[in-house]
């Protein structure tokens, strides 16, 4: 296990990662301080000499926040997210019982199913991470709980990845609506429900399969200074990344670094500006004209409009703050600003979280036959009127 034992903190640390995954596992501010002096008990450690280390990545006197900001904004993150889960959790199986209803045989129902389902997923298994951290914090004080272990350690922490698979079922839907408004009666052609359905499992399969392959980078184990005689558990990285380094890092810079949230925001952006432009140019004809294009269409795009521009509100941040990353190299996992960082990663988290629990009032507010259909799963015809 030579190759194991070379491994120092200080290296783990600044590997470079951009992942919020790699980032909750590696956020050793709150590791730090979790020592078990019984060391007989481990065998399988990293042995490092902490007090031979100028100082470590929360503690560089450089950085522009200090460990103990940085933590109180984690631990207020991890509420704040479990929070938004006990909300967007039956918001989301509201959704997927309304777009089932009025039937997954047109493609925008099967679409936005598919996306509050990815929702739903993210928002569960982050939640299990981050309610687990809230336990933790008021019991054991450990970095690491039995869920955490068994998801790092089982290469499961692919399961993130919903986040993206979100993202990316985002920008199908703008591009449907977008594509609807110009040409209905060519579109219906080309693009059938059966066509969507295969385009929304690939995305399932393409973007996760992707995604479990960058989160085997690190598990959870632990590192021993025998001149201590203390134990810290943290992340440390598995076998095989280390047997395809190169290709993870790439993978994950590329696609799930700035790739997929650069490319996403531009279609959703292009696309909702090119659909506003045609909407206001149909509703104008629909005055003087016959139009194709139905006015329940004409709801339904206002609706996924509204749902697109609320997504981009959401995403902005995440990109202004990895953007960042490219002009100040120092703000990342190893650098001098290792603090700004993780808080450019939380803020990041919890606007996910924020885009994948309110669509539901989006969808409410906006959609007409939404309303109908919620209603209507509550025996009521219509929506109550508002006094």
């Amino acid at each position: 296990m030579t190759s194991i034992i070379d491994v120092t903190l200080n290296s783990f640390v600044q590997s470079g990662s951009t992942n919020e995954n790699v980032a909750i596992q590696s956020n050793l501010s709150e590791h730090s301080q979790v020592v078990f002096q019984n060391t007989s008990l481990r065998t399988d450690c990293i042995k490092i000499v902490f007090s031979e280390m100028e100082f470590l990545p929360w503690d560089n006197p450089d950085n522009l926040v200090s460990a103990e900001v940085e933590e109180i904004v984690s631990r207020i993150k991890s509420n704040v997210l479990v929070l938004l889960f006990l909300i967007g959790g039956p918001a989301n199986v509201i959704n997927m019982a309304v777009f089932y209803n009025q039937g997954l045989n047109d493609r925008v129902n099967l679409c936005l199913f598919a996306l509050s389902l990815a929702d739903e997923l993210h928002l569960f298994n982050s939640a299990l991470h981050f309610g687990e951290q809230v336990y933790l914090q008021f019991t054991t004080k450990e970095p690491f709980g039995p869920v955490s272990t068994i998801l790092s350690n089982n290469n499961l922490g692919g399961l993130l990845g919903f986040y993206y698979v979100s993202y990316v079922l985002s920008a199908i839907a703008a591009t449907e609506r977008c594509l609807c408004v110009y040409d209905p009666l060519r579109f219906q052609t080309l693009l059938s429900t059966k066509a969507m359905a295969v385009i929304v499992i690939v995305v399932f399969i393409v973007v996760l399969g992707l995604f479990f392959t960058v989160s085997v980078r690190y598990r959870v184990g632990c590192v021993h200074d025998p001149v201590a005689n203390v134990i810290v558990m943290t992340g440390i990285e598995g076998e095989f990344y280390k047997a395809h380094k190169e290709f993870i890092d790439a993978l994950e810079s590329s696609i799930f670094g700035f790739g997929l949230p650069g490319v996403v925001m531009i279609v959703v952006m292009t696309t909702t500006m090119m659909t506003i432009v045609r909407l206001r140019q149909v509703v104008r004809w629909r005055s003087e004209t016959s139009s194709a294009i139905s006015a329940r269409e004409l709801a339904v795009t206002k609706m996924l409009v509204a749902n697109s521009v609320f997504f981009i509100a959401c995403l902005t941040p995440v990109i202004v703050n990895r953007t960042s990353w490219l002009f100040f190299p120092d703000i990342n996992s190893g650098g001098r600003h290792y603090n700004v960082f993780l808080i450019g990663l939380w803020s990041g988290q919890m606007f996910s979280y924020i885009n994948a629990t309110f669509n539901f009032f989006v969808y409410y507010s906006m959609g007409s036959r939404y309303r109908e259909t919620l209603w209507g799963l509550f025996g009521r015809k219509t929506p109550p009127k508002k006094h």
